[in-house]
């Protein structure tokens, strides 16, 4: 219950970061990030969208997957507008395919291009019983195997990318706390699954590669209502951190300690 109130009224919490904290505010001590390469899925709007728009404004290259590449577009014209000198490269993913994953994950490796930070941020909810091009069902391949499939073949250019600059990379996985609700609903149960096995990756994966450069992180989206994304916000609730450790270490914003 006391969670739920700090979080209401926004009290920061041992990151110095609350549910009010803005992504300005969280990236106001990393303003010049021109060295970094990001690549953030679901971009076309909230969470991904202001992302986008405020690693943008710090200058770094953004290369934005999407299966809509209309709304990528126009996602991309809006950041353009605010920042002129803005570097975004848009590139077809459909995370519901393996094929495609591997067909981006091949575009990406011929641009020659280094990578720095992944946000695993897209998600989908498929109200009806859907399979995917693959045979699996839609929200669990949309929300977990294509993310960890496009981690693992992007793992390698990281990892090369962290060796070369002596900047360690960053895996931002973002989860919610829908993980740990279910009211016996089994379709809805597949939703929660997806983000209780990316929490679940995201500790497996900081285990298996932080000694190869490479660190992985799960952060919450909140508990905004359908519709009503809280688009400059970021909430620390469900981020696996050590103890009084900042939430801008979730990117790469710093050499090593």
């Amino acid at each position: 219950m006391l969670e739920t109130v700090k979080y209401l009224i926004g009290s920061n919490g041992p990151s110095g970061y609350g549910s009010k904290s803005t992504a300005e505010q969280v990236t106001e001590s990393c303003a010049d990030l021109r060295f970094v390469t990001a690549i953030i899925t679901g971009v076309t709007s909230g969470i991904g969208a202001e992302t986008a728009r405020v690693l943008a404004k710090r200058g770094a290259r953004l290369v934005l997957p999407a299966r809509n590449l209309k709304a990528a577009e126009d996602a991309k014209a809006r950041i353009v507008s605010e920042f002129p000198q803005s570097q975004i490269i848009l590139m077809a993913l459909d995370l519901s395919s393996l094929n495609s994953i591997r067909s981006f994950d091949a575009e990406f490796e011929s641009l020659h291009l280094p990578l720095h930070l992944l946000i695993n941020n897209a998600g989908k909810f498929s109200h009806d019983h859907a399979i995917s091009k693959d045979g699996i069902e839609m929200t669990f391949a949309t929300n977990y195997l294509g993310h960890f499939l496009l981690t693992k073949l992007l793992l390698k250019k990281m990892i090369e990318t962290a060796a070369v600059t002596g900047v360690q990379g960053r895996i931002v996985n973002v989860s919610s706390s829908i993980h740990g609700w279910f009211s016996g609903d089994l379709i809805r149960c597949l939703e929660q699954i997806t983000k209780n096995k990316r929490c679940l990756c995201s500790l497996q994966a900081r285990e298996r590669f932080a000694h190869q450069g490479t660190r992985t992180e799960t952060t919450g989206n909140g508990s905004q209502r359908k519709g009503e994304l809280c688009s400059s916000r970021y909430c620390e609730n469900q981020t696996h951190q050590g103890p009084g450790e900042p939430l801008h270490r979730s990117l790469p914003f710093a050499k090593p300690e």
